[in-house]
């Protein structure tokens, strides 16, 4: 079963692009987790201190798997440092239904 997230992070204003880096180095690490078929921040046009959380998981498991991992762990602790103001991530359990653009 394939889990798809996708949220928010809030960070302080100015923050945003002080942690590019951290947000970069930490989602080519995730990427190459068992079972990570995609994990992406991107900046908010609108708000480039509003984070946009992309993810899709190939089952529950390896999702779970990523939750206990030591640097998913650290990067909560660093996120920290960027003083998140909120933070809002949904997860649903989906099937590819068809493509839109592209092929």
């Amino acid at each position: 079963m394939t889990i798809i997230l996708m949220g928010t992070i809030q960070l302080a204003a100015g923050e945003g692009a002080k942690a590019a880096t951290l947000l970069a180095d930490h989602a080519a690490v995730v990427r190459t987790e068992e079972g990570c078929e995609e994990y992406a921040f991107s900046f908010d046009a609108a708000d480039p201190d509003t984070i946009r959380v992309a993810e899709r998981w190939a089952s529950p498991e390896a999702l779970a798997a990523h939750g206990q991992a030591d640097h998913q762990k650290a990067f909560g602790r660093a996120l920290r440092a960027h003083a998140p103001q909120g933070m809002h991530i949904d997860a649903w359990d989906g099937t590819f239904w068809r493509n839109i653009i592209g092929g």
